[in-house]
């Protein structure tokens, strides 16, 4: 068990180290505020209509969406 514990200490310090969550959280940022066209991406087709879904995300929802969700992935080691 002690072995486990360690391999996930190791893990937690090498992620903090080269700051991987940080690098995820500012990833998904650029997805969603940027928003690169998805047609550069091979996510949609080029005649493919993007409906607006009425909902706003405004920075500190997702600040707060995205702090949240760090947090519960960091909550299970």
């Amino acid at each position: 068990m002690e072995a486990v514990e360690s391999r996930e200490l190791q893990a937690r310090n090498y992620l903090e180290k080269h700051r991987i969550m940080e690098l995820l959280n500012h990833l998904t940022s650029v997805l969603l505020f940027i928003r690169p066209p998805l047609k550069n991406l091979d996510l949609c087709t080029a005649d493919e209509v993007l409906n607006d879904d009425g909902h706003i995300i405004t920075l500190d929802k997702f600040r707060d969406e995205v702090n949240m969700r760090t947090w519960k992935i960091w909550k299970a080691f």
